[in-house]
């Protein structure tokens, strides 16, 4: 929640200078202060929006994958059909399906399952709801992150108007001074 002259952080990577939950009043903190927590917010808010892509772009390919395997489930023929089938994202291998039944599903770290074709639906669709769940968090601290980037900036400018004012005054009582 970011209220004037403070910022809230929702979250933050470990190691990070403010803890999470923290709040920072921004009236007290330096012009220099203000841009290094300017500069933080940009990066981490680059950070998150890359993670987000990263998120979307796996929650399309698990709906891919569940739309390959409806079409092997729909159809009467599929068993001896020849495939190409995927070793990594951009290797491919001639196959065929012995068993339209049955597919083999990548489970991590290089582990794999044989499951039934509704199974493997299943675990895909939980796969794809825990992404989306994830992506709407991470979606939330980046705007709470532009919220509070805001915040930032509208502080600097105060301050830089607040410098040019004095600045101005310093400058008005000069010729003052010399006259005298």
């Amino acid at each position: 929640i970011v209220q004037p002259g403070s910022l809230h952080e929702t979250k933050r990577a470990p190691g990070a200078a403010m803890a999470a939950g923290q709040t920072v009043d921004i009236n007290k903190l330096s012009l220099e202060q203000l841009n290094q927590l300017k500069q933080q917010h940009e990066q981490e808010i680059q950070n998150y929006n890359a993670q987000h892509g990263d998120m979307k772009q796996l929650e399309a390919r698990f709906r891919e994958s569940r739309n390959a395997l409806g079409v092997i489930a729909d159809d009467p023929n599929a068993e001896g059909r020849s495939m190409l089938v995927p070793l990594t994202q951009s290797l491919y291998v001639p196959g065929s399906i012995l068993d339209a039944d049955k597919v083999l599903v990548d489970i991590g770290t290089g582990y794999y399952l044989e499951k039934s074709v509704s199974d493997a639906k299943q675990l895909l669709e939980r796969r794809m709801e825990l992404i989306s769940k994830n992506s709407s968090s991470v979606t939330s601290v980046i705007m709470q992150k532009q919220r509070n980037l805001e915040a930032i900036m509208m502080m600097m400018q105060y301050k830089l108007q607040q410098i040019q004012e004095k600045k101005s005054e310093f400058d008005q009582q000069q010729p003052q001074r010399a006259s005298s």
